[in-house]
């Protein structure tokens, strides 16, 4: 009975799913076991996530269905590939438009914050570098080790 109803849902499901699945139901492969299957499984996921020319494609095809749904708003009586073009080019302005507020929104705030430093510098001399101290002390670290564990006694 087990195996028809695998090999019902085999036939609605794709290929990798098929894979799966054969593989959830073999006992060698159980995540609670420890074996090879589990470390071969967490190499596939990373492979997968870090595919950039897959991030690239998918990317290109939501521009391109976007452009497609941009065109369909426009009227019948401009020609497609006009519409094609105009609704490309208004998406990458704004696209561009929104990129450059975001980069000079990044830029105006790192620059606010080395400002603030700057000022926070100028205010506070003591609260600044302490290397300085360190090199003009003239006492031993060991010494002055010593004289703080006294003074605590």
């Amino acid at each position: 009975m087990a195996a028809a109803v695998n090999a019902a849902a085999a036939v609605r499901l794709p290929p990798a799913a098929i894979r799966r699945t054969s593989l959830a139901a073999a006992p060698c492969c159980s995540p609670f076991r420890r074996s090879m299957a589990p470390s071969r499984q967490r190499l596939v996921v990373v492979s997968a996530q870090s595919n950039f020319s897959r991030v690239v494609q998918t990317a290109w095809k939501a521009g391109r269905d976007a452009v497609e749904a941009g065109t369909t708003l426009i009227p019948g009586s401009v020609p497609r590939p006009v519409a094609r073009i105009g609704v490309t080019f208004v998406a990458l302005s704004v696209a561009l438009f929104l990129l450059k507020s975001v980069v000079s929104t990044a830029f105006f705030v790192l620059a606010m914050m080395g400002l603030i430093y700057l000022a926070f510098l100028a205010m506070n001399p003591k609260e600044g570098s302490r290397v300085d101290e360190r090199a003009n002390s003239s006492e031993d670290p060991v010494e002055e080790a010593r004289r703080i564990m006294e003074k605590y006694k």
